[in-house]
């Protein structure tokens, strides 16, 4: 980090990563709670979800049909949470890119477990507002297969 940079200059880098962090933590608990607007609000108009082992998902209206899908109801009404750890965020300009594990908690038999963890890359784009929306969202199983790891280790990759 620079330290040639400007109170502002530091300043606006702060609020972007939390306006970062908001559109990627935000996804969860919209799409938990089935809030199809607030889901596909976080996504550009032709952002893109892809999932190595459930498909791609192109179009924020597209993105926002997973609420109402009856797999996401199933998992919903069975007790489930789409949780993600703290991003790592690079920034360049009006292009970001924040790296993190998603994972879903899942009820069966009463108890909880890890069903899905997956390594998640996230390039995001600033808005004409000054707000961040998710331009491709790329979540690869963590499966023992070197498609989740290689994903991680793109980490400092700018966008």
């Amino acid at each position: 980090m620079s330290t040639n940079r400007t109170l502002d200059q530091r300043l606006q880098e702060l609020e972007d990563r939390e306006a970062i962090r908001q559109a990627i933590c935000g996804y969860g608990y919209a799409v938990d709670g089935c809030n199809a607007e607030a889901v596909g609000s976080f996504y550009t108009e032709d952002g893109i979800y892809a999932v190595s082992d459930a498909g791609t998902w192109e179009g924020s209206e597209a993105v926002a049909a997973i609420t109402a899908s009856d797999t996401h109801l199933s998992l919903v009404t069975t007790g489930c949470a789409h949780v993600s750890t703290p991003p790592y965020i690079v920034i360049e300009g009006d292009e970001a890119v924040a790296t993190c594990h998603t994972m879903v908690p899942l009820r069966r038999d009463g108890e909880y477990f890890i069903a899905r963890l997956s390594a998640s890359r996230i390039e995001l784009a600033r808005q004409d507002d000054g707000g961040w929306k998710i331009v491709h969202r790329q979540n690869n199983v963590q499966d023992g297969s070197s498609d989740g790891p290689a994903l991680l280790a793109r980490l400092n990759e700018a966008p």
